[in-house]
């Protein structure tokens, strides 16, 4: 049996229903990234070529080559190529703008624009250092908004740890769960693909191309950074 609906006077409550201020910073972000994704993917289609994500990509070559401005712009670059399967190029960016979108306009109204900004910026920051840190000798480069969209979701579960929503698990099967639960969850299956990577027989299927530890990175940041920001009673 579920709990009583929270009252608005319950710290965790959050009207869904009611007219909500725009999430500037939210769409403004999606926008800035499919725009850059256009212009991989335009780029791709006339040279099979990437100059654009190669050149926001984060790597510890990059690093070296002091182009700092990559522990940023890489969260702005998707792949267009998916070792061949052309017709699933758009796979990575929807994974990661869908959370994005539904859940950045609920988090930025709790902590504000700006504040909402510090998190995405700080968590894209963040899980890529934390990538750094366990893949110093890699040649391979990391894009992606995942890290900073990891910060967002564990930031709502923070934020609002008993709102319950409807999740699709695999955008297919529904369950209900806590937000809290959902960040949980996220976080616990980055964490078995991890642990999976040093059992031989399981490594295959632990999406080694994917970087998980960025995506934890992006989580601690994100839950750390929201649990300092939340707007605190002065009662």
């Amino acid at each position: 049996m579920e709990s009583p609906a929270p009252a608005p006077s319950d710290p965790y409550f959050y009207d869904a229903q009611s007219r909500r201020p725009v999430a500037w910073v939210t769409w403004s972000l999606i926008a800035s990234i499919v725009g850059v994704f256009g212009l991989q993917l335009l780029e791709w289609h006339h040279h099979r070529d990437d100059i654009v994500g190669d050149t926001l990509a984060f790597s510890p070559e990059s690093l070296q080559q002091h182009r700092y401005y990559t522990l940023l712009t890489y969260a702005w670059a998707h792949a267009v190529d998916l070792g061949g399967k052309s017709n699933f190029f758009w796979l990575h960016i929807v994974t990661n703008m869908i959370p994005l979108a539904c859940i950045g306009p609920a988090l930025e109204e709790i902590l504000g624009h700006l504040r909402y900004l510090g998190l995405y910026l700080g968590g894209a920051i963040f899980s890529v250092l934390v990538w750094y840190f366990f893949n110093a000798d890699s040649d391979e480069p990391i894009i992606g908004a995942s890290g900073a969209v990891f910060a967002v979701i564990a930031g709502i579960g923070v934020a609002l740890p008993r709102q319950r929503v409807t999740l699709l698990l695999f955008y297919v099967l529904p369950l209900r769960m806590s937000l809290s639960a959902v960040a949980l969850t996220a976080c616990g299956v980055e964490a078995a693909f991890i642990v999976m990577q040093y059992i031989p027989k399981l490594a295959p299927y632990s999406l080694p191309e994917v970087a998980h530890t960025a995506h934890l990175g992006g989580a601690a940041f994100g839950a750390l950074y929201t649990w300092l920001m939340l707007p605190r009673s002065r009662d």
